[in-house]
């Protein structure tokens, strides 16, 4: 049978407009069973008028309709309240439901700053108190030792010391990862992934035979003892925070967008850097149906607070109404083992495991703005409804929040599909590609010893078999396996023309087309241009795929990450988080951000167009000179670098800037700029490089300097280095310019005699047996929150 539950916004004090506006609302549109009030209930500086109101309550002359249940919000309860609570707790009430505290007729107090309690008529709720400080949260997780669910455990003093604390603490969120109800299978490697070879057992014996059956034994218990934790846990039908869950808001923009609403349906420029990575942490392991949550909030008189930058002052005064299409979230993809979906009974489990969750963020109570501040609800308690088939609605998404790799029912995720390697496209859409297996090179390794140089190249840190210039010959030349030559473009005369060669496999539906270009009678012919989209892109925030542990912080237009296979080394770099090689990367999907009048793209004017690139170019260079302004105080330059290539990459990139933070002692030790002078010096043959910044802005402008014969204009690189006066470099390519897309790395690995940061792939295959998978995306998550509470903080 469906109840009727209210849900309401921060009140801070009103308690007598509370009371009549509930009054008012029961009477037209009840009966209610239950009231939950998010946030503040009381005020915790409030006027003489508004201490009155609180007297009034605590005494029992201001009465609420409803059962009213409240929890500490983002501050300290008041004295008179947290001493009448305490009194109150120490009373026997068998009336009163475990967890709360009954401080009058109708007003329910859930205990601690975290926990859960359950309802008379059967609500599941769980709730986080406590305003969020992402600085005090890292530096908390460091003192702390590693998280267990099954032997955590903390005194009464020490969750005493907690609800004394404003803001959320490790503690905190542990309390409730604690509960059966949170709790996520353990990960068991060294069962799924070890062969049932027999291990060193000889094949065919009987020895090899036992420690096969003792393994698969092993995998059947395991995957027994997740699949009841995850089919026992009991359902929460309510979550109750004062702050966001970071990362709610991906997936979430309407498709196609609305050209009238520019901020995707969402409440503010800044709500996609809103919200605690505790807090989404949370929300995945919980799942529960509802999720109750509140918008940013200044911070208290005598308390830091850091909020996002940009945010309107109305939505800190007012709040935030927003409610997210709702989520699917398949806990199938924690079992060590593929459920068998042939059977009725893996069948039944597998719907078992899947829940929809729905989030909310209420405004406050009864704002001037008339920003929604309530909501009611028409809910069974998840105890009470029968188990079945999970009703998927029809805007349903995935989950925004991290899931395993190894997805459920049987499937596991694609690895992505693999780029063809050469000169110019390497490396495109690598930073978030999966890892995978790495292939045996020359002397066992993938890295040769130092001093040994490419005969082809010239550079170190690969054999030449390896060489990506020797690659791109080698793709000149032949397409792939078939030794049929291509078909090449012929004149109506049937003559062949001298230029591109293409094939004739169609581009791939839905895919923008490639811009066409003119071709030049000394080009080399060269594959079809095949264009990535927004699904398939590694850039994209909307591709399922992206390892979203790694992303820092979203803004409005761009958001700031950690890229696979950073260049790092004690020796050069070393920023807390293991900051030290970062991405700024525009949300939309695009290869540029030079103005569409610009010869490159040749477009003609578009001010609407070129508003939103400057936009999206002023939000980056924000974002940028806060990531430098905290290098700098830890004794580093930044090194940034981009290549824009428009119209002749084979795969349509996606636009990013990398931002390399060196030791300002190690570039003077290696004379670096004299270093980099040479080196573009060396693979650079094209007319002029720009090192005047007046030409470098004149190029940004659209003066392009000419280029006779040598082809269209295609983009260009671009080189800063931020140290004293700021030395930077740009060459204009074009679309017969040969530029390799991993110069930067190359010849730093050369500079520090480090080859093997030459290339990302063997940086994320030197760091591969350190711990397993789960460890590493822990310690990714963890960087990324430790180093986004700085940049919150410095810009505080």
């Amino acid at each position: 049978m469906p109840e009727k539950i209210l849900l309401i916004g921060p009140v801070s004090g009103r308690l007598t407009e509370l009371a009549s506006k509930v009054s008012a609302i029961q009477s037209k549109h009840g009966p209610f069973t239950a009231l939950f009030i998010l946030g503040d209930l009381f005020h915790p500086n409030p006027t003489d008028s508004v201490l009155q109101q609180q007297t009034d309550l605590l005494e029992g002359k201001l009465a609420l309709s409803i059962a009213t249940y409240f929890y500490q919000g983002t501050t300290p309860l008041p004295s008179p309240v947290a001493a009448m609570i305490t009194e109150a707790g120490k009373q026997n009430n068998k009336d009163v439901p475990e967890g709360l505290v009954k401080v009058v007729e109708n007003l329910y107090y859930a205990k601690g700053k975290s926990g859960t309690f359950t309802t008379p008529t059967g609500f599941r709720v769980a709730f986080v108190g406590g305003r969020w400080d992402a600085k005090a949260y890292a530096e908390a997780s460091e003192a702390g030792t590693q998280f267990d669910p099954e032997e955590w455990y903390e005194s009464p003093t020490q969750r005493s010391e907690d609800e004394a604390l404003p803001y959320i603490t490790p503690a905190t969120i542990h309390r409730l990862l604690a509960l059966p109800s949170f709790r996520l299978p353990s990960p068991s490697p060294s069962i799924t992934t070890t062969s049932t070879n027999g291990g060193s057992a000889k094949a065919g014996t009987l020895a090899a035979a036992r420690t096969a059956a003792a393994k698969e034994t092993a995998r059947s218990s395991a995957q027994s003892s997740a699949l009841t934790l995850l089919t026992s846990r009991t359902s929460i039908d309510l979550l109750l925070t004062s702050v966001w869950p970071s990362g709610v808001t991906l997936f979430s923009t309407p498709s196609p967008p609305n050209p009238s609403d520019p901020l995707g349906g969402l409440p503010d420029g800044t709500a996609r850097m809103w919200g605690s990575p505790a807090i989404a942490r949370l929300a995945s392991h919980g799942c529960p149906r509802y999720h109750f949550s509140l918008a940013p909030t200044p911070a208290a008189e005598g308390e830091e607070g850091v909020l996002p930058v940009g945010i309107s002052e109305e939505t800190l005064q007012m709040g935030a109404f927003w409610e997210r299409p709702p989520y699917l979230t398949d806990l199938s993809s924690y079992l060590p083992q593929p459920l068998d979906l042939g059977t009725p009974a893996g069948r039944r489990e597998a719907e078992k495991l899947k829940s929809v969750t729905r989030f909310v963020s209420l405004a406050k109570f009864a704002n001037e703005k008339k920003r929604r501040w309530f909501l009611a609800l028409n809910l069974t308690p998840a105890e009470k409804q029968e188990v079945g088939q999970v009703t998927l609605p029809g805007n349903v998404t995935q989950t925004p929040y991290f899931v395993p790799k190894q997805g459920g029912h049987g499937v596991k995720r694609q690895p992505p599909p693999a780029a063809v390697v050469g000169e110019e496209d390497g490396g495109v859409n690598y930073r978030f590609q999966e890892q995978r297996k790495r292939q045996r090179g020359e002397g066992d390794s993938e890295v040769p010893p130092k001093g040994y140089v490419c005969r082809i190249c010239g550079v170190e840190g690969h054999y030449i078999r390896a060489c990506p210039s020797k690659a791109q010959q080698n793709n000149s030349a032949s397409t792939g396996t078939n030794t049929t030559p291509l078909p090449t473009n012929t004149n109506p005369d049937g003559d062949q023309k001298g230029g591109w060669t293409k094939t004739t496999m169609p581009l791939p539906a839905g895919l923008p087309a490639k811009p066409s270009f003119s071709t030049h009678p000394n080009a080399n012919p060269r594959r079809q241009l095949i264009p990535v989209g927004p699904s398939n892109c590694w850039f994209c925030l909307s591709n399922p795929s992206v390892a979203k542990q790694l992303i820092i912080t979203i803004g409005s237009d761009s958001y700031l990450v950690f890229p696979k296979g950073p260049f790092s080394h004690p020796s050069i770099n070393s920023i807390p988080f293991n900051a030290n090689h970062l991405l700024v990367v525009p949300l939309t999907h695009t290869s540029n951000l030079l103005p569409p009048n610009h010869p490159v793209l040749n477009r003609g004017d578009d001010l609407e167009e070129a508003r939103e690139r400057e936009r999206v170019r002023t939000e980056m260079e924000e974002t940028k000179k806060s990531v430098r302004a905290i290098w700098e105080e830890k004794g580093h330059v930044m090194l940034e670098w981009t290549l824009v290539r428009a119209q002749t990459s084979s795969r349509m990139t996606h636009f990013q800037t990398q931002l390399l933070a060196l030791l300002s002692r190690v570039t003077e030790k290696f004379d670096l700029v004299k270093k980099l002078d040479d080196g573009l010096e060396k693979v650079y043959t094209g007319s002029k490089i720009l090192r005047n910044q007046n030409e470098i802005e004149g190029y940004f402008a659209g003066q392009v300097p000419a280029a006779e014969g040598e082809g269209e204009q295609d983009g260009y690189f671009h080189l800063a280095l931020h140290q004293g006066e700021r030395k930077e470099w740009l060459i204009p390519l074009t679309t017969n310019t040969r530029f390799p897309v991993q110069f930067v790395r190359h010849t730093l690995a050369g500079i520090f005699e480090l080859p093997q940061l030459a290339d990302w792939k063997t940086s994320i295959g030197a760091q591969e047996g350190k711990g397993e998978e789960e460890e590493e995306v822990a310690v990714e998550k963890k960087n990324s929150a430790g180093f986004r509470g700085l940049l919150m903080s410095n810009s505080s």
